[in-house]
């Protein structure tokens, strides 16, 4: 687990704190789409070789392929914001409630709830459209449900 979360999460979240100390970014989120290239692909590559490393130290399955769906996930909505800003709040939630759902039980539908509001406030905030918070939700229950069923799980 440190494994997964020292590739998926300290590596790049240290960088985007970098990047903002340095004043190379603007905010946190990463607002400007012509400033997400090079995170997004720090994260991408960051979270493909976590995913690897899980595989070969012989993590539990379960871990192993949440490390996959996670790493798929980033590099397909990585390449998705290079021509359309999608929200990666709504991206990250949705895949939270599959993984959930596929390993917990159908009962845990209910999770896919809070995208409701969740997109709300992006909307709201003006950080994003209807449209893109969708978009981010929809590509993350896509990849995360094939990257499952890949693996034996649907």
């Amino acid at each position: 687990m440190i494994t997964f979360l020292l590739f998926a999460i300290i590596i790049p979240g240290f960088y985007v704190l970098w990047l903002l100390e340095s004043r190379q970014i603007r905010d946190l989120h990463i607002s400007d789409k012509n400033d997400r290239k090079i995170p997004f692909l720090l994260a991408g590559v960051s979270s493909v070789i976590g995913a690897f490393l899980l595989f070969i130290l012989g993590a539990a399955k379960p871990v192993t392929v949440i490390g996959a769906a996670y790493a798929i996930n980033v590099v397909g909505v990585a390449l998705l914001t290079q021509v359309w800003k999608v929200s990666i709040h709504t991206a990250l939630f949705s895949a939270i409630a599959t993984i959930s759902v596929i390993l917990f039980g159908i009962h845990l539908w209910w999770l896919y709830l809070f995208l409701i509001p969740l997109a709300w406030s992006r909307i709201h905030r003006k950080r994003h459209t209807i449209w893109q918070a969708v978009a981010g939700s929809l590509i993350a229950f896509v990849l995360t449900a094939a990257t499952f069923w890949f693996f034996g799980y649907l």
